[in-house]
């Protein structure tokens, strides 16, 4: 079992997740597609196990249904479920 509180924000699954969501929250209604997203959290594009996490946890949130984007174009929009309880948190 790992211990993701021990490990580095950029591998902590939960840290990215976070950090994806406010960044396509705070950019909309600018819209980017999953690799332009991944650019602009990812701070080593060389580490393959720090991109790796941020595509898993993209893909997480997608089935969350957190963020929405077709396959083929890749764009990524936050759903209505994610303004909702960004703004739950934040009252």
């Amino acid at each position: 079992m790992s211990n993701d509180g021990a490990l580095s924000p950029k591998y902590n699954s939960a840290q990215v997740k976070r950090a994806l969501l406010e960044e396509v929250i705070d950019l909309h209604p600018q819209r980017l597609t999953v690799a332009e997203l991944l650019l602009r959290i990812v701070t080593d594009p060389d580490d393959t196990r720090e991109v790796e996490t941020a595509s898993h946890a993209i893909r997480d949130l997608k089935r969350a249904g957190l963020i929405r984007y077709r396959n083929d174009d890749e764009v990524v929009d936050p759903t209505h479920a994610t303004f909702c309880a960004h703004s739950l948190f934040n009252e």
